[in-house]
């Protein structure tokens, strides 16, 4: 049986409080944005690289008709000082009609097991659709054809829509989480997450 104990060993929950009149989508987006900004300090001052999140109520399904984020968000750390170092009240302080955030707490013996999150990128189709085409040795107009039918490469999984910081170009950050057998110790990005080709986890429950 694998010892579910992390190195992560504090953490804070934040729930996005149901409203009728706003589609948790919206809250996300304004969530994850000061959660990334928050999180690109704590590296760039503090050089504190090793918190991670993940989603409690994650869904995933194939068709993408119940794929889901949820409603809750995991913030986890090496030390209750990170944390606090990081100071999620301070930047969430404009969402507070919108989430609620529970103070650090320890993890303790509440992990079941742990998950690896990370971004999935969507594959551009004309770079798709030129593969194919030197593939089958047919036109690139026909390749682009041929890939917009299947899309096979391009899966649903649960996103937050956001707006770049440095071009207010807007991107969909696409969410994996999975269940994995074995801990394994690393840093993240500025997002709490890793990048495609990392296996750094998070404990779940």
């Amino acid at each position: 049986m694998t010892d579910s104990r992390s190195s992560l060993t504090h953490y804070q929950e934040i729930t996005i409080i149901p409203d009728p009149e706003i589609a948790p989508y919206f809250i996300w987006s304004k969530l994850f944005t000061q959660l990334h900004i928050a999180l690109a300090e704590a590296r760039n001052v503090h050089s504190i690289k090793s918190i991670g999140v993940s989603f409690p109520d994650y869904h995933f399904d194939e068709k993408g008709k119940s794929s889901k984020l949820g409603l809750k968000l995991r913030v986890l750390a090496i030390s209750q000082q990170d944390l606090e170092t990081l100071n999620l009240d301070k930047w969430l302080e404009r969402l507070t009609d919108y989430v609620h955030v529970k103070r650090i707490a320890e993890v303790g013996d509440k992990a079941k097991g742990h998950v690896i999150v990370r971004r999935y990128r969507h594959k551009n189709v004309l770079k798709q659709a030129e593969a194919f085409a030197e593939y089958k040795g047919i036109t690139l107009d026909a390749a682009l054809i041929h890939c917009a039918k299947h899309k096979q490469d391009n899966k649903p999984y649960p996103y937050i829509s956001l707006r770049s910081i440095s071009n207010n170009q807007p991107y969909a950050l696409s969410i994996i989480q999975e269940m994995v057998d074995d801990e394994t110790q690393g840093s993240f990005n500025s997002y709490g997450i890793n990048n495609a080709v990392d296996e750094v986890t998070v404990p779940h429950w």
